[in-house]
């Protein structure tokens, strides 16, 4: 259920992160095409999708102080606005450098944005109404990507023939970067309706269960692993694997966005429901494992579909996994458990994405199938992790006030 002091901030909060999705989607669209258009190779690229993602890893400290310490309205605008000076530097500089400085930005801000707005969503709501609530963001989203990356692809065109260039001339590329984050910026508008209420005294300084942590941080650096492999560069697998141009790849990363919409609104409400959070999450995650390694095998029209079951399964368990981790630490204890398992999450997600550039660049074509192999064989350990580190594990945080000690399931 949600509470009523909260539901209208949650509402709030979803619409403005719809917003955002839907700016940064289509900024997200064509990012590597901008690093392509500057002649970088795929070994340069996955590189500064690492940079984004350690600005994730750099930024997730800061960010859970900070969010502890200010109004979640604060922090959601201060992160919006350093995500919003990464993309702009990265519309406008070219040395790989101030690139990757950009990136950075871009990741930093987007974990404040993320932190702030998982602790609110989780503070408005209680029991099976976080998961639907946690489920109803995810689609939300998603469904945000599903128009932005179709939108993408449409204006691709128009917006190059506007300025008189070429659809992939890198200054056309640009100019839809710097469109979408203008977009993103509407999303400042509901944030700056949210209540301005401080955060309690006894969140700011709250410590978190270190055995807990450590069990959710294993299962999250085997997901960032996965993840980092091949997810960052989906767009660019469409696009030089199968020639796919920009208004087509519009419709293709649309037609994964909806799927995964799909999911997460289906896992907390029919999955869950029957089989509860923790198997709900291993079975899912576990049946998409053929899809990705099919994936990396099949012709165009196959690729898409089994992309597009895999990403219905993730999606849904994703978001049951945000609310099952949250649950299971009290509201004090948020902040600073949200932090910790962004840093893992997104450390593997850097190593990840790295290495995935170092193997298509020594391997060409092959290096996709390689990184398929990769993704799946993360996914496949975070859902033994799971089973094995929380089969007798019974979230409990909402019920934990305040008061710190050491858990039945907790080694601290």
């Amino acid at each position: 259920m949600l509470t009523e002091l909260g539901r209208r901030d949650a509402a709030l909060y979803l619409i403005a992160g719809t917003l955002g999705s839907f700016g940064v989607g289509i900024a997200a669209f064509y990012l590597n095409f901008v690093y392509r258009g500057l002649g970088l190779s795929d070994l340069a690229i996955g590189a500064l999708a690492a940079c984004q993602a350690l600005g994730v890893v750099a930024g997730a400290l800061p960010a859970a102080r900070f969010a502890r310490r200010h109004p979640r309205r604060t922090s959601l605008l201060v992160g919006g606005t350093v995500t919003g000076a990464g993309l702009v530097g990265i519309v406008l500089l070219d040395a790989f450098p101030t690139l990757a400085l950009s990136a950075a930005l871009v990741g930093g801000g987007g974990i404040l944005v993320s932190a702030s707005g998982a602790a609110l969503l989780a503070d408005a709501s209680r029991g099976s109404g976080r998961v639907r609530l946690f489920g109803q963001q995810v689609a939300l989203g998603t469904a945000a990507v599903f128009l932005a990356s179709v939108a993408a692809g449409a204006l691709a065109a128009p917006v190059a023939g506007l300025l008189g260039l070429a659809p992939g001339d890198v200054r056309a590329v640009r100019a839809l970067v710097a469109l979408g984050a203008g977009l993103a910026a509407l999303s400042g508008l509901p944030v700056l309706l949210l209540r301005p209420a401080a955060i309690p005294r006894a969140v700011q300084s709250a410590p978190v269960r270190r055995g807990l942590l450590v069990r959710f941080l294993a299962v999250e650096v085997a997901f960032g692993l996965g993840a980092g492999s091949f997810l960052p560069f989906v767009n660019l697998f469409f696009a030089d694997r199968f020639g796919v141009p920009f208004a087509a790849l519009g419709i293709v990363l649309g037609t994964l966005a909806v799927a995964g919409s799909l999911g997460a609104l289906a896992h907390g409400r029919l999955v869950v429901p029957r089989l509860g959070s923790l198997r709900g999450m291993v079975v899912t995650e576990a049946a998409s494992l053929p899809f990705a390694l099919a994936a990396a095998f099949a012709p165009l029209p196959l690729a898409v579909t089994l992309l597009a079951a895999r990403a219905l399964l993730m999606y849904g368990s994703s978001a049951t996994l945000n609310a099952y981790t949250l649950s299971s630490f009290t509201p004090a204890e948020r902040a600073g458990a949200s932090a910790t398992l962004s840093i893992g999450y997104y450390a593997a997600f850097a190593a990840g994405s790295l290495v995935s550039g170092t193997v298509r660049t020594a391997l060409g074509d092959a290096g996709w199938t390689a990184n398929l192999a990769t993704l799946a064989l993360g996914y496949g350990l975070a859902a033994v992790l799971q089973l094995r580190l929380f089969r007798a594990h019974t979230p409990a945080g909402d019920a934990g006030g305040v008061i710190f000690r050491a858990a039945p399931d907790s080694t601290a």
